[in-house]
């Protein structure tokens, strides 16, 4: 694999997209995208509510703790810990795809699926409604590029996302003096298939290239930050890479990030590229194994 400096910018727009998605997924395993076609009031609407909810008094957050949910949805404390994943200086809020009483996984006590938790105020909920439909369709263009850039139908990685684990998560790193050691998150590589960051101009976002190199994911005005994740890259037979990264916040100001992972359906099973059966993954419990160590969950 070669190695990488610095982190590719890709416009989406331009006809050898895909071929730059697939050199980039090859060697850093991380990228910039533009020419997205995401509204940019779409994006300054999730930014707003991102502040705003982070804002409110701690008791109306805490009204929504994660540990409450039966399905992962809600509002993650700062500090908190799971059994696998050690004290991080961020507090969050997360939504996934929202399903009523009778959907079936949910009536057969599925903890992946299941409804959203909401704070009061409808101009939250519709702001992050919005930016989750933006996504989705983002990671529509990103699967039919990823498959391009292997030579696969434009197609193929679809019918794995019909009814996706895909999370959205609003992320707050508090300030931090600019000496401060102490990291937001630390090093660690995504469980899914892949991720879209929205971040704001604050930066803090460090990846780590092969010759143990932190190469800083400097904010790039009007893009997303997309890093591959393990899942893909089983998938693709190590072709794409699941790169280290991590979030040290010493800029002394909040920061404001917003990751949507995109992850396929429960029952997805993703068979390498190469055809080994032997090292298939069961998408849904490989993903549910990595949220029940990263928060606790009601009984």
């Amino acid at each position: 694999m070669t190695d990488f400096q610095r982190i590719p910018v890709i416009d989406l727009g331009t006809p050898d997209a895909s071929a730059g998605i697939g050199r980039a997924c090859e060697t850093a395993g991380f990228l910039y995208v533009t020419g997205h076609g995401v509204p940019a009031e779409v994006v300054d609407g999730v930014f707003d509510a991102a502040r705003w909810f982070f804002a409110r008094p701690l008791p109306e957050r805490e009204a929504l703790d994660v540990a409450a949910s039966p399905c992962f949805r809600g509002y993650v404390p700062m500090g908190i810990a799971g059994p696998g994943v050690p004290r991080r200086l961020v507090e969050a809020f997360q939504v996934m795809l929202d399903l009523g009483p009778d959907d079936p996984d949910v009536r057969a006590g599925s903890v992946m699926h299941g409804p959203n938790r909401w704070p009061e105020g409808a101009a939250f909920r519709a702001a992050l409604e919005a930016y989750y439909v933006a996504m989705s369709g983002l990671t529509d263009r990103l699967l039919d590029a990823f498959a391009r850039a292997l030579d696969l139908d434009p197609g193929h990685f679809r019918p794995f996302f019909r009814k996706p684990l895909t999370q959205l998560r609003l992320l707050h790193y508090p300030p931090q003096p600019p000496d401060e050691e102490a990291q937001g998150v630390e090093a660690h590589t995504d469980t899914g298939a892949f991720t879209i960051l929205l971040q704001d101009q604050i930066g803090g976002l460090e990846v780590r290239n092969r010759a143990g190199d932190w190469i800083a994911a400097t904010p790039v005005p009007g893009s997303f930050v997309i890093n591959i994740g393990d899942m893909m890259q089983s998938w693709t037979d190590g072709r794409f890479v699941s790169t280290p990264h991590r979030v040290a916040n010493r800029s002394g100001r909040g920061r404001i990030s917003v990751p949507f992972f995109a992850n396929p359906d429960y029952d997805a099973v993703a068979v390498p590229l190469s055809g080994d059966a032997s090292r298939a993954l069961a998408c849904g419990p490989h993903v549910e194994a990595a949220y029940r160590a990263a928060w606790p969950l009601r009984a």
